[in-house]
């Protein structure tokens, strides 16, 4: 017998201006949106290309897929994203309107500048979240990947690192040169996001085990699982570095990308040994992006004055 969900509060309840942008910006995946053009950013750096039209594909793609996952999710994320799925339902049409207009522009865009090497990257993350939140699966065991422990982390990590790493490259003028670098930065956001996940994961124990669905901090407890995040940690530290060694990417980039790593560990740390809540820190943790590209962008526009 499944539990019967908490009940979301209506949106009316959300009092004041502020507040529903503040829903709007956060709900809509546009934040989010905003976030990835850093991440491309950085991606595009590691790779040695500059700024293209990757920046608006990885928007756009954001945005559609992650609100399509949204609608998907309605029911289950009644527990753990309450107020999120009251603010989705209120608006159903317009959730799908936009987010199908969104991943229409995406494709667009990346097949006018990257041909089929666009295309087959940004729809990758469409057809990753189509069988991992849909039950379109032909097995009797398993309808969803998102059910399947360690491979719902999995295929999040990988349909947010490859395109993310790979679509500036598909579109950049002359590209071929840029693939060693493009993929270090894939390994690099795929440590990064699997993280991610499964920081976040530890916010959505209860909703989680109440729903079925397996994850690290269900499986293994929170402690075990901060091992296992430090390991990832160190991970993506040797990745970088090693790979500025052999010359993949660019020599400062360890440099660059340290303190986030530094910041991230402080997250993981601090989901047992602070006072913060998890719901707080999880919020937090999404800044690590917001200091990749801060530290990115300090090195590669200071390197011309300090020349």
């Amino acid at each position: 017998m499944q539990p019967t969900p908490a009940r979301a509060p209506s949106v009316n309840t959300l009092q004041g201006f502020p507040t529903q942008v503040y829903a709007a910006v956060v709900h809509s995946s546009l934040f989010l949106g905003l976030a990835t053009i850093g991440e491309v950013y950085v991606a595009s750096s590691l790779a040695g290309v500059g700024a293209n039209t990757a920046l608006v594909v990885g928007l756009l793609a954001t945005v559609g897929v992650y609100n399509l996952d949204k609608l998907a999710d309605l029911e289950t994320d009644a527990v753990n994203y309450a107020e999120r799925t009251a603010f989705v339902s209120a608006y159903p049409r317009v959730y799908a309107a936009l987010s199908i207009i969104a991943v229409v522009g995406a494709v667009a865009l990346a097949i006018q500048y990257g041909g089929l090497y666009g295309l087959g990257l940004t729809l990758f993350p469409g057809a990753i979240a189509a069988v991992y939140s849909f039950p379109i699966i032909p097995s009797e065991s398993v309808k969803r990947l998102k059910d399947v422990f360690l491979v719902n982390t999995t295929v999040v990590s990988l349909a947010w690192a490859v395109p993310v790493a790979f679509v500036p490259v598909a579109v950049a003028v002359n590209g071929s040169g840029h693939l060693p670098g493009a993929a270090v930065a894939a390994l690099w956001f795929f440590f990064r996001s699997a993280v991610s996940v499964e920081v976040h994961n530890v916010r959505d124990v209860t909703g989680d085990a109440e729903n079925g669905v397996e994850t690290l901090p269900t499986a293994l407890g929170v402690r075990r699982t901060q091992y296992v995040l430090y390991t990832m940690e160190v991970l993506s530290l040797v990745l970088v570095v090693a790979a500025a060694t052999l010359g993949y990417i660019p020599w400062w980039a360890p440099s660059a990308l340290t303190p986030a790593l530094v910041y991230s560990t402080w997250i993981t740390y601090s989901l047992t040994d602070t006072n913060w809540s998890v719901e707080r820190l999880c919020t937090l943790r999404d800044g690590e992006g917001v200091l990749m590209t801060v530290g990115v962008a300090v090195v590669v526009f200071g390197m011309p004055f300090v020349a």
